[in-house]
């Protein structure tokens, strides 16, 4: 604004009528300030005049809603306002005769509709999903799957090329081997290396194409090659439940599938009615043996999110949870494709040594690097190792966090983290309490 009446008054004048320019450009220059004025004025009420106003904080409410899927439980909280959600159910066109009688049921819906769509087209339990039919072919020309299968296969093989092969869905033989797939048969001894040799020759990424158009589909070069997604399919599934919320207008979520988490924008707190952003906590990696004693996981760092503009993520794989035991011999879930064997396979009768406990892998940016894509990364980054997936951490810019733990009890542990998980707003409980002890020291 200043510039332009700068040039006004730089404009050469009208020598022989000097007196009237004066005057006119008085009144020229007067009209044009007030017409500026006007527009940044209207400019600055916008919001207020002609845009919807935004939702204050007192009009927002935390939505808890869980489920069951994929053989594990979901969990989510949805910041929205009542009245849009009543919104949303009133344009919802679906032919489902459900009943909704609250906000919860509604939100509900919407999310298990999008996580049971991945789960029926991935599922290696289930004789009807794309992956089992796939599975079951043993021709080596295109099968046609569903846009959503072709984008899970791709995200897979990316991860593949970019990790020299540790992570790989045509690990599935091999998962199968060590009854960690949908064979029921109890293993009463680990496989020996000739079985592992001879399951191996039906594994590799190599022998895997995908294709996204004109026609979606999946080629194996060997007739029986078979893929396991469960590596990635929680996190795609994180990813497609949250853009459904974000298309209805609902920004404001964090939604959790068997530790795949993806949220945006902030939680309200009912007492303060402040914004707060999202604090997704990193589980200790403490081995419990004894299924049936209670137990309740300790966090051991808690990362902060938010965001207005992109949705994050946060996916963890470890060796705490699934695991197996064959007399004193205990072993992860976790499957090296390129050796075929478990990434942690434990002696009880040998000296506890330090073993890595879990990776977790950050994404500030979803555009850029997926819920399912974290999810797919953390289990390549656990299979290398803290040896091997440092280097490749630093080379691809990607947020990774290890955890390396004395003993099962996790009580000592040690980290590794790429420099770009360093960039974010986390901290470990016990940096937590510190810094309560120091705010409490320093009023009195």
């Amino acid at each position: 604004m200043a510039t332009k009446q700068k040039q006004l008054k730089n404009e050469p004048k009208n020598v022989q009528n000097d007196d009237q320019v004066q005057q006119g450009g008085g009144f020229i220059n007067g009209t044009i300030r007030i017409v500026l004025v006007l527009i940044l004025v209207a400019y600055m009420l916008k919001p207020y005049i002609f845009d919807k106003p935004q939702t204050s904080n007192a009009e927002l409410q935390n939505f808890a809603v869980h489920g069951n899927v994929m053989g594990t439980t979901w969990n989510a909280v949805v910041c929205a306002n009542a009245n849009k959600l009543i919104e949303i159910n009133s344009a919802d066109d679906s032919s489902s005769d459900e009943t909704i009688d609250s906000c919860e049921v509604l939100l509900a819906r919407i999310i298990q509709r999008k996580l049971d769509q991945v789960d029926k087209i991935a599922s290696t339990y289930r004789a009807d999903s794309e992956v089992s039919k796939f599975n079951a072919s043993q021709s080596t020309d295109w099968f046609d799957v569903s846009p959503e299968t072709a984008e899970i296969v791709s995200i897979a093989q990316k991860v593949a090329k970019n990790t020299n092969g540790a992570f790989d869905v045509t690990v599935a033989p091999l998962v199968n081997l060590y009854r960690f797939g949908p064979t029921k048969s109890p293993l009463v001894a680990l496989p020996s290396d000739e079985q592992i040799d001879a399951v191996k020759q039906n594994v590799g990424y190599a022998n895997l194409e995908v294709r996204l158009t004109p026609k979606p589909g999946l080629k194996k070069s060997i007739p029986s090659l078979t893929i396991d997604l469960s590596g990635v399919a929680k996190g795609y599934s994180v990813d497609l439940a949250g853009k459904e919320l974000e298309k209805l207008g609902l920004d404001s979520y964090m939604i959790e599938v068997g530790g795949e988490i993806r949220c945006r924008g902030e939680k309200v707190d009912p007492d303060t009615l402040k914004r707060k952003p999202w604090a997704l906590g990193i589980q200790t990696p403490e081995i419990v043996v004894n299924d049936g004693a209670s137990h309740t996981p300790e966090i051991y760092r808690l990362v902060n999110f938010s965001s207005h503009d992109q949705s994050s993520a946060l996916a963890t794989s470890g060796d705490y949870q699934n695991f197996l035991q064959v007399g004193s011999v205990r072993f992860s879930h976790i499957v090296d494709p390129r050796t075929g064997k478990p990434t942690e396979i434990v002696d009880e009768n040998d000296p506890k040594t330090e073993r890595l406990g879990s990776v977790s892998v950050l994404s500030n940016s979803c555009d850029e690097l997926s819920c399912a894509e974290a999810d797919a990364y953390a289990t390549a980054f656990f299979v290398l190792g803290v040896e091997e997936g440092p280097a490749i951490a630093e080379k691809l810019g990607t947020p990774v966090l290890y955890l390396v733990r004395k003993d099962d009890s996790a009580k000592e542990l040690s980290e590794v983290f790429s420099s770009a998980f360093g960039s974010f707003d986390s901290k470990t409980l016990e940096q937590i309490k510190e810094e309560m002890k120091s705010e409490e020291k320093s009023s009195k």
